[in-house]
């Protein structure tokens, strides 16, 4: 999938486990607070390729499918788009993604939700998307809203970081 000339979208494979690895790396400090899992399973060269193992087997049986951000001109991940916790019978799924702190704030996560939600209803016959924000993710709150997220709760104590900190998300459901 084009985001645009510049970046593209695709599943993970087995080539990404060093520049995956590195981008996690390099990012770790801002993933320690939305990212705790895949901060926790990129910890290594090894770890990266059994993540990534995985989420190839997990697309094989329609679980999650996590996708790169690839800048065309490195043919490098700048960031993941990810589909998780389908649920089929209710046809909805859970959204979550990060990007590079180099690359934030230019449109790019933008088009590439724009992409995924595209993705999730077309290709998946999904009917809804969730997202999970924290309060304080403001570029997160401008997607929601943007892509007319609706606000439907506060879940107190909805996420821990990866130091064991516990804080509130707020829940946005979208209808596809």
């Amino acid at each position: 999938m084009n985001i645009n000339a510049q970046f593209i979208i695709s599943l993970l494979e087995q080539k990404d486990t060093k520049p995956l690895f590195e981008l996690v790396q390099a990012n770790a400090k801002r993933l320690h607070q939305y990212f705790p899992i895949t901060a926790k399973e990129n910890c290594s060269l090894v770890a990266t390729e059994e993540y990534i193992n995985r989420k190839i087997r997990e697309v094989a049986v329609k679980e999650n499918y996590t996708f790169k951000i690839v800048n065309t001109a490195t043919q490098l991940p700048i960031g993941l788009l990810i589909i998780k916790k389908l649920n089929w019978s209710t046809k909805e799924c859970e959204l979550a993604y990060f990007i590079d702190e180099n690359h934030e704030g230019k449109g790019i996560t933008s088009a590439g939700i724009s992409q995924l939600l595209s993705y999730c209803k077309k290709e998946l016959q999904l009917q809804k998307a969730i997202l999970r924000i924290g309060e304080d993710n403001p570029g997160s709150l401008r997607i929601a809203e943007k892509y007319n997220f609706t606000l439907t709760k506060r879940i107190k104590d909805g996420h821990e970081d990866f130091h064991g900190n516990i804080m509130d998300v707020l829940h946005f459901e979208c209808n596809l």
